[in-house]
């Protein structure tokens, strides 16, 4: 009985594993992806916004910060 869980829990987590490997590689932007790094415009960009979030109320902050980095994703890569 044990060895059948064991071999079901391998199975499951060689599956889960393979789906994530996977999934990783088709999204556009993953996390080895520091392309715009070399970007000092972006990164400028980026960070201005996230200065002038910094001044807003704790509830503003989130909000404000993601869309002006949506603004510059727009501005700098058409997304």
């Amino acid at each position: 009985m044990t060895t059948s869980r064991i071999a079901l829990f391998a199975l499951t987590a060689i599956l889960g594993f393979g789906s994530l490997v996977g999934s990783s590689s088709s999204s556009q932007a993953y996390t080895t992806d520091f392309r715009w790094a070399n970007n000092s415009t972006y990164v400028s960009c980026v960070r201005g916004v996230n200065q002038r979030a910094q001044a807003m109320r704790p509830q503003e902050r989130g909000p404000s910060a993601a869309n002006g980095t949506a603004g510059c994703n727009r501005i700098f890569y058409g997304r």
